[in-house]
């Protein structure tokens, strides 16, 4: 079926996304329509002068004596026939071509088309799972980093517990080591009695067995006495150079808190 510049001018195409652009194809379609008008004038001119000639070669009515075409005549005509027909099939294997042209540029339009979709969903797909793998992999670091956050939530407390009991033990431990002090210094000064010196007398001469003992023993010590005259001056403590601790924990801060454990 031959093809007309109508045909061509009113083909549309689907538009599609990453496809042809629409004013190239507009564009070559007007140039193939005018290129088939071209060619469909050329070839109802041939066949006008195809149809002549034959009119010509066909006999006529009698002609007058004298007046008979010759061979040369002849096959001069039929030589133009010749060419003429093949003019025509050229100019139809011409169309032919353009309209096979037009078919090959729409199937390849729309296998440009289709594998510009297909690349499309591919690339919109790898998107989508990147974007998923990401967010996994985010959600999966922050659920780590609550629960180290919870882990050191739990030692905070943990040892806030344990260094409290530690010190209550500590305080009660202290409380009855200074009230068994309390109490032994208390027990010493009610039970006993300083012995006697005398700074002034001479000791006594009288010998005394020191291995009798009896009821009617007495001490031979005199409460000691100080000169009215004298002066006793109380000496400066001065503090030691080595530190000592005795509660058994070590070296702590005075400053020491349990929020420092934070």
């Amino acid at each position: 079926m031959a093809l007309t510049s109508d045909e061509v001018n009113k083909q549309s195409f689907k538009i599609e996304r990453k496809g042809y652009d629409v004013n190239e194809v507009d564009a070559f379609l007007e140039h193939v329509a005018t290129e088939v008008d071209g060619l469909n004038a050329q070839i109802a001119q041939l066949q006008e002068q195809l149809e002549q000639a034959r009119r010509e070669q066909r006999p006529s009515a009698p002609a007058e004596p004298g007046a008979t075409a010759t061979s040369a005549e002849l096959d001069q005509r039929d030589l133009r026939i010749r060419q003429l027909e093949a003019q025509i099939a050229e100019h139809k294997a011409e169309d032919s071509a353009i309209a096979q042209a037009l078919i090959i540029a729409q199937r390849s339009a729309d296998e440009i088309i289709a594998n510009a979709n297909g690349a499309a969903e591919t690339t919109r797909q790898d998107a989508a799972d990147e974007a998923q793998r990401i967010l996994d992999k985010a959600n999966a670091e922050k659920q780590r980093v609550l629960d180290q956050i919870k882990k050191l939530e739990d030692d905070r407390e943990a040892a806030r517990d344990r260094f409290s009991d530690m010190l209550n033990d500590f305080i009660g431990n202290s409380q009855d080591i200074l009230s068994d002090l309390q109490a032994g210094k208390a027990g010493s000064r009610g039970g006993h009695t300083l012995p006697s010196v005398s700074t002034t007398s001479s000791p006594s001469t009288t010998a005394a067995n020191p291995y009798a003992v009896g009821d009617s023993a007495t001490a031979a010590y005199t409460t000691p006495t100080v000169s009215s005259s004298a002066v006793i001056t109380p000496a400066t403590p001065k503090p030691s150079k080595v530190e000592k601790d005795f509660s058994g924990f070590g070296d702590t801060d005075d400053g020491f808190e349990f929020d420092d454990v934070d």
